[in-house]
């Protein structure tokens, strides 16, 4: 499907689907739409209002067959108070218009929602729909027999978002493009998540890895994470047929950097709880618990096409942690890369183990400015927060909030929880320096605590516990039930603005 911007509409072109956005308690008014409108028998406003449409946010209506003059169905959508009407409000919007031409088997679209004025630029407004409609479409059938929508198959081929002017066109096109990189990030990361776990060793992560042009890319394979002392993260796999592996990537702008980054991801490809088992049910899901490596992995694959001026460091830490012969047990002491030992007490907190490595690792080798890591670590996240909301803890309050801020302008919502270092108390060991868990309450914020240990006491760090909304266990606006790809956008947005 092909996403392009104008400022005209061809009297040429046919559309199957024209979508019109109802603002303000009435019909969108433009010129353009005005032109659309004049081509009907009957007057468009007047039906709304015979219908009782009162464009409530997200509300739409589908006129089919209104008049054969104007040659495509109308698709209305309710956006509220344009005073309110935020780039979320759009994205929601233009995936109903996706998801509507798809179901009506429609090939082209028109659409004038890029005209509704909102606190923000034309460049923008075209990344958001351009993101919606596309992620809203994304679908994993890899492994189908036989496709459930044959018969249905997507006949879109192409949107056409209209601009005022051609300024705001040749903005606007920006903003498709943008926006069509980052979904590719995001389809790119739900993949990952979305493979089943028999078909996603933690070397299939490296390979992935490998795989990304316009960055640098180091993979260490088991024996030599445990010849240079990542303990943590070779007694998380030391149970399975697979062996964990930690990569390191690097992305390098042509222009001066204006900062250093580094992302971390925790990637346990499958995670049974090892000897400390799950119950059969809470094991259905596990093939998640690698979504911060995807998220990662899908960052690293968005920024050589976006070449923002900022300087990237990627970690993966990858293991399946699973209860074989050789796994570790439950009062097992190991020894972090930055020389910790830690008294393995639940084997089923184990991406934690895996994280100590890889920020122990880039906290040794590498200076930077700012260190985000990105983890489904803990089941008390989604207690607290749900599953649409990501919990941010970190030692820099300016990172913490401009992260939040990017968060916002791309729909992905995050909320701080307090980095209380009174818990602290929970982690005492008699055998070792620590205790791979705290006390019984606070789960989300005692696992950042021990994360902290790894990292430089003077670091900007931020955890991202995104064990919530790194699935979809219903259909959301624009993601399918399965892997969201959450943070991909978010941290592409940060990395932009830095």
């Amino acid at each position: 499907m092909k996403l392009k911007a104008e400022s005209q509409i061809s009297k040429r072109r046919q559309f199957d689907l024209i979508a019109i956005p109802f603002v303000d308690n009435k019909l969108f008014s433009h010129s353009l739409v005005d032109s659309i409108n004049k081509k009907l028998s009957l007057d468009l406003k007047k039906l709304l209002k015979r219908l009782d449409f009162k464009g409530e946010e997200g509300k739409t209506e589908m006129i089919a067959g209104l008049d054969a003059a104007a040659g495509a169905d109308i698709l209305v959508l309710g956006l509220g108070k344009s005073s309110e009407c935020k780039l979320e409000n759009l994205r929601q919007a233009a995936a109903a218009v996706a998801k509507t031409a798809k179901s009506r088997q429609a090939k082209s679209v028109l659409s004038f929602l890029s005209l509704v004025k909102i606190k923000n630029s034309a460049q923008e407004m075209g990344q958001a729909i351009a993101e919606a409609s596309h992620l809203s479409l994304y679908k994993f059938d890899k492994y189908r027999g036989k496709k459930p929508e044959a018969s249905k198959k997507n006949k879109l081929q192409e949107i056409t978002v209209m601009a005022s002017s051609p300024k705001d066109k040749s903005q606007l096109q920006a903003g498709i493009r943008l926006g069509e990189y980052l979904s590719e990030g995001v389809a790119f990361s739900r993949d990952l998540v979305n493979t089943p776990p028999n078909q996603k060793a933690p070397e299939v992560l490296g390979r992935e890895a490998k795989k990304i042009k316009g960055v640098t890319t180091r993979v260490f394979d088991h024996k030599k994470i445990k010849s240079i002392g990542m303990g943590a993260l070779y007694g998380v796999g030391m149970g399975s047929n697979n062996p964990p592996v930690f990569v390191e990537m690097h992305y390098k702008p042509k222009k001066k950097a204006k900062k250093c980054v580094a992302i971390v991801g925790k990637g346990i490809t499958f995670d049974s709880g090892g000897l400390s088992l799950k119950p059969p049910k809470a094991q259905e899901t596990m093939k998640d618990d690698m979504a911060g490596a995807a998220a990662v992995l899908g960052i690293m694959k968005v920024l050589p096409r976006i070449q923002p001026a900022v300087e990237v460091y990627g970690y993966v830490a990858s293991a399946e942690n699973m209860p074989g012969g050789r796994a570790q047990r439950p009062g097992d002491v190991v020894k972090a890369y930055n020389g910790k030992t830690i008294e393995v007490m639940n084997t089923d907190a184990e991406g934690r183990l895996a994280l100590a490595d890889a920020l122990s690792y880039l906290t040794r080798h590498r200076k930077v400015d700012y260190i985000i890591d990105m983890a489904t670590l803990t089941g008390a996240a989604m207690v607290a927060l749900g599953d649409r909301i990501t919990a941010a803890l970190g030692t820099d309050e300016s990172l913490t909030q401009k992260v939040i801020q990017a968060g916002k302008k791309t729909g992905e919502k995050i909320w701080e929880l307090p980095l209380e270092e009174e818990y602290w108390e929970g982690f005492k060991s008699e055998v070792a320096d620590m205790k791979n868990i705290g006390a019984m309450w606070g789960g989300t914020i005692n696992a950042a605590l021990f994360l902290k240990q790894f990292v430089d006491k003077k670091a900007k760090w931020l955890h991202l516990d995104i064990a919530g909304p790194s699935r979809a266990y219903k259909p959301w606006p624009y993601c399918p039930p399965g892997g969201t790809g959450i943070m991909v956008r978010t941290l592409v947005q940060f990395l932009e603005e830095l």
